[in-house]
């Protein structure tokens, strides 16, 4: 990715502009040359954020969905590449175990953009293999769902006080050595379902089922598999008293506003549970909060650093779920929510408080005590996030968020000059879609 290469955007609201720049300077700055997983050379990829030295397999695949195989494919392939893992001659996604499968959600993105056949047999077989690996360690056909925890909640302060460490250990994956009485003898050992993670395993199967179609392979059960946890989420998620999909299966009906917006943009949500989900989600003025409400004993501190706070990919997802279902006036409160933090700070940060708007890294464990963390500086799927506002909300790239963009397109194409709706027209009928 060049300077010269950048896209650019205009319009009417100076602070959209200003935003755009600063995200897309962001992603630009997170762009590092570096060698790992099947990448046999060093190559240009997009990191975590400026304080990561690595990608992070969340983050990649987030990343490319948003916006980064719009803007520069080859880094999108580049950074899903540094992901993957070889093991007994096979590809396979790296990355904590319970989420890695949302690699799945960059590989289709990267897909539809380039049309790149010799990326799909790629990502088929690591998407195949991994999702073999997790039916085996994670999957409980007791009921049909995927354990593990949620999208991006490896902190503990994302969860009921059940899954605190008796050693004030910050990371949820310390929780299977710390309760050895309660772990589960599979895998990770992490009993909690999470709605956002069954939600990925979902749309997992259907990339599969679909690349497979495109290659001419053979799906397996991929299509079945989709179908039941669809089904099994319905049954385990969907709380009729609360008019929302619960958190955690059976144990925990706080609102997982990542979760949300997934059983939507997905279509696990009818008609009518989306018009519900969306009457009762609660909202914040600086963003909807990552979950609500904040679980204790942070609550009583402040808010958890997982629970409480306004994350701005979960701000993305969410508004590109209200596109696709017609509430554009939910959509409008992210866009302009995230982008006067970013032109206030003059950048994107990684963490919100929901009440005043200011950089706050949220209360979490800290080994002796409690403390406020950090929030990270520069981080790229806040800025990715927003640019996914901008390319599907502004410039209608996917139509309500559910149609898969034209095979071939680049950003380069679009690069601007006027408002997004007039190019917008210019494009879609250079595409002959109109």
């Amino acid at each position: 990715m060049t300077l010269s290469e950048l896209p650019r955007f205009t319009c009417g609201d100076e602070k959209l502009n200003q935003a755009c720049q600063l995200a897309l300077g962001g992603m630009a700055i997170n762009t590092r040359w570096m060698q790992s997983g099947l990448l046999t050379r060093p190559a240009p990829c997009l990191m975590a954020g400026m304080e990561y030295a690595t990608p992070w397999t969340r983050d990649a695949a987030i990343n490319v969905y948003f916006a980064l195989a719009l803007v520069d494919a080859e880094v999108a392939r580049n950074t899903l590449l540094s992901v993957l893992e070889e093991k007994d001659g096979e590809a396979v996604i790296g990355g904590q175990y319970w989420d890695r499968i949302i690699w799945a959600l960059g590989a289709e993105r990267l897909f539809d953009v380039t049309g790149d056949m010799d990326f799909a047999r790629l990502a088929f077989s690591a998407i195949r293999r991994t999702l073999q690996i997790c039916l085996e360690e994670e999957f409980d056909p007791a009921d049909g769902l995927f354990r593990g925890p949620a999208v991006y909640g490896d902190g503990v302060s994302a969860y009921p006080p059940k899954y605190r460490n008796p050693s004030l250990s910050s990371g949820i994956l310390s929780w299977s050595q710390e309760h050895p009485e309660e772990r589960v003898p599979r895998g990770g050992g992490i009993p909690m379902k999470a709605l956002s993670t069954n939600c990925v395993y979902f749309h997992a199967f259907r990339v599969l089922s679909r690349l497979a179609r495109v290659l001419g392979e053979n799906p397996g059960d991929a299509e079945k598999r989709a179908a039941d946890l669809k089904a099994a989420i319905q049954w385990a998620f969907w709380n009729s008293a609360t008019g929302m999909f619960d958190y955690l299966a059976g144990e925990c009906d706080a609102q997982e506003s990542l979760g949300l917006a997934l059983v939507i943009l997905f279509g696990i949500a009818d008609e009518a549970q989306t018009e519900s989900i969306f009457r009762h989600a609660h909202r914040t003025e600086h963003g909807i909060p990552c979950v609500w409400p904040a679980f204790p004993p942070y609550d009583q501190m402040g808010y958890g650093r997982h629970s409480g706070t306004v994350w701005p990919h979960i701000q993305g997802f969410w508004a590109l779920a209200a596109l696709k279902a017609g509430r554009r006036d939910l959509f409008c409160e992210e866009l302009f929510a995230l982008s006067a933090h970013a032109v206030r700070d003059g950048q994107f940060a990684e963490i919100y408080h929901p009440e005043d708007g200011r950089i706050y890294g949220g209360i979490q464990d800290a080994v002796e005590d409690y403390a406020e963390w950090h929030s990270c500086t520069w981080q790229t799927w806040s800025a990715t996030a927003f640019l996914a506002m901008i390319f599907y909300g502004i410039f209608d790239l996917e139509e309500g968020g559910g149609a898969f963009l034209p095979q071939g397109l680049s950003f380069a194409e679009m690069e601007v000059t006027a408002g997004g709706r007039r190019l917008h027209r210019e494009l879609r009928s250079e595409q002959g879609k109109e």
